[in-house]
C-alpha cells in the first residue's frame, strides 16, 4: 500500500510556517487538496503559493484561534472550498516557559485557549463533515513530549498537551463506530522558530551562550540528531493514509530516542500562527 492521499481534503491549523506548514506541504504532495489555516489570510498566502507553485491544490483558512466564535465559520469556509473534509490537524499551539509563582493568567490564558479550547472547538465544527467523509477518514493531533515533562517551567503546557492527548483517546472512542481513525504525534525538540526562541530563554537562564546549548540540546536524544519537521510531516502522512488504516488512539513519538521528562528535552514546536 501506498501513502498516497490523492482526493484527499485536509485542514491544518496553524499551517502558516513550522510544523503545520510542513504537514500541508508533504500533504499536497501526496495529492491532498489542502486549507492552510493561519491567524491571516496574509499568514496563510505563502505556503498557499509554494503549494500551488509546487502543482498542488490548497487555499487559505483565517481566523484567529483565540477567537473563539470565528473558528465555526472557518472551519465551515474551509470545508465548502475543499468540498469536503477527511482529514482534520490540530497543529496550533502556543507555548510559554515559567514557573507556577510567575505564570501570570495571560500566558496561561493563551496556552489553554490556543492548545486545548480551540483544538477542542475546531475538532467540533469539523466533526459532521468528517463523520460524512466516513471509514478512512483521520483526526491527527499534534501534541509534545513534554506532556511527560517533570521540569521546572513547563507546567501549563504539560497539562495542555496532556488534556490535548486525554481529548484524543475519548475522541478516538468516540469515533471508531464511524471508521474514523484518531491518533496524536508527540514530538520531541524540533528545529522551529518556536525552538530556537525557548532556547534563547533557557540559555539566558542557565547563564550559558545560546548557540552552544542550541546545538547540543537539540540533538540530546539517543541517535544524536537534529529532528527536522519534515519528519514530523512524515509520520503525519502515514498516519493519514491506508498504510495507517490500524493505528487507533495511539501517541506516537517522534524525537529520536529522547527521554520524556528529563531536564534535557522539555517540549517540540507547535506553530504559534493561532
Amino acid at each position: 500500500m501506498e501513502t498516497s492521499l490523492h482526493g484527499r481534503r485536509a485542514l491544518i491549523t496553524g499551517a502558516g510556517s513550522g510544523i503545520g506548514a510542513a504537514i500541508a506541504e508533504a500533504f499536497a504532495r501526496e495529492g491532498a487538496h489542502v486549507a492552510i489555516h493561519a491567524r491571516s489570510d496574509e499568514r496563510a498566502r505563502p505556503i498557499v503559493d509554494a503549494i500551488e507553485a509546487a502543482g498542488g491544490r490548497a487555499v487559505a483558512a483565517a481566523a484567529d484561534l483565540r477567537d473563539r466564535v470565528a473558528i465555526a465559520p472557518m472551519c465551515q469556509a474551509a470545508v465548502e472550498r475543499l468540498g469536503g473534509l477527511d482529514i482534520l490537524v490540530n497543529n496550533a499551539g502556543v507555548f510559554v516557559r515559567k514557573p507556577v509563582a510567575e505564570m501570570d493568567l495571560d500566558s496561561w490564558d493563551s496556552m489553554v485557549e490556543t492548545n486545548l479550547t480551540a483544538s477542542y472547538l475546531v475538532t467540533q465544527a469539523a466533526l459532521p463533515a468528517i463523520r460524512a467523509s466516513g471509514a478512512g477518514a483521520s483526526v491527527i493531533f499534534i501534541s509534545s513530549i513534554a506532556a511527560g515533562a517533570h521540569s521546572a517551567g513547563w507546567g501549563t503546557y504539560a497539562m495542555t498537551k496532556n488534556g490535548l492527548n486525554a481529548f484524543m483517546h475519548c475522541l478516538a472512542d468516540e469515533l471508531g463506530g464511524d471508521g474514523v481513525r484518531v491518533n496524536s504525534i508527540s514530538p520531541g525538540w524540533v528545529e522551529t522558530k518556536m525552538a530556537q526562541d525557548a532556547h534563547r530563554g533557557l540559555a539566558a537562564d542557565l547563564g550559558v551562550a545560546y548557540e552552544d546549548h542550541y546545538a547540543a540540546n537539540m540533538r540530546a536524544n539517543m541517535l544524536g540528531t537534529l529532528v527536522t519537521t519534515d519528519s514530523i510531516a512524515d509520520m503525519a502522512v502515514f498516519l493519514a493514509s491506508e498504510r495507517g488504516r490500524h493505528i487507533m488512539a495511539q501517541e506516537l513519538t517522534v524525537c529520536g530516542g529522547c527521554v520524556p521528562g528529563s531536564k534535557a528535552d522539555p517540549p517540540e514546536e507547535a506553530e504559534a500562527a493561532a
